[in-house]
Formats: structure tokens, sequence, C-alpha cells
């Protein structure tokens, strides 16, 4: 499966590929590096593999429709680059499920990068395309 907006996402069997498209994919993809380096350990965040000039290699989890509240009340509380008022925590394709665990897998959004998005549709859209 294929995914595009900011970055080009590949889904492979076992990892996903994100590919910059713009400057704000680029930027999330160097935000999601540091973000996983400084709270890999709390184990909230999908495994991200490496980063090279943008491009992300991340494990792939199993998709969800739902998050709970609590999941994202818990994200918020400990990485406070999420808790901005533009941040899609609620938003259920950035989460991902293994062995009944919720973890957040689309993480490079911080309040620098979500003033680039220029109104709230272009925001709530996400994905604008998706193919299979």
């Amino acid at each position: 499966m294929i995914k595009i907006s900011t970055r080009l996402v590949i889904l492979l069997p076992n990892i996903v590929l994100k590919f910059p498209l713009s400057r704000r994919g680029y930027l999330q993809s160097k935000n999601e590096k540091l973000i996983w380096n400084k709270y890999k350990t709390t184990y909230l965040l999908g495994t991200l593999y490496w980063e090279f000039l943008g491009i992300i290699c991340m494990k792939r989890y199993k998709s969800t429709n739902e998050i709970p509240i609590s999941s994202i009340l818990l994200v918020k509380s400990i990485i406070k680059e999420f808790d901005i008022e533009r941040c899609d925590l609620y938003n259920s394709k950035n989460w991902g499920t293994e062995n009944d665990l919720y973890y957040l897998i689309d993480y490079g959004v911080n309040h620098y990068i979500s003033t680039l998005y220029t109104n709230n549709d272009e925001w709530n859209r996400g994905s604008i395309w998706c193919i299979n």
C-alpha cells in the first residue's frame, strides 16, 4: 500500500518507508528522528530503525480504528512536544497496535511544523491519496 501527503509512505510486510515530498515532510522526518532518540525508552512510539536525508524506515504495526483516550493522555503527559493545539494524536491513522499495546507511529509534527499547514482542511485531510 502507498499513502501520499507531505511524505510518500510505502507499507511493506514488516517495515514502513517514508520519503519526504516537501519541506514539511522533510522537517517531519527529521523531527520524528529527534523524538525517537529522546523518547524511545518510553515504549510509546513505533520503532524507528533509521533516518537518512529525511527518509525514515520504521517497524510496521497493525492499523487501528480507535485509540484509548488513556493512550493519548499518556503520550501527551510524557512527551511534552505533543501537548500542542494542532497535534493529531486523536487521528487513529497515526497509531498502530502490537500485542494489544498501542504505539504512536506518525510522530513527526511539532508546534512549528503544525503552523506550516495553511488551513484546517489541509491539516484534517491527512493522507491525500491511498493506493492499495
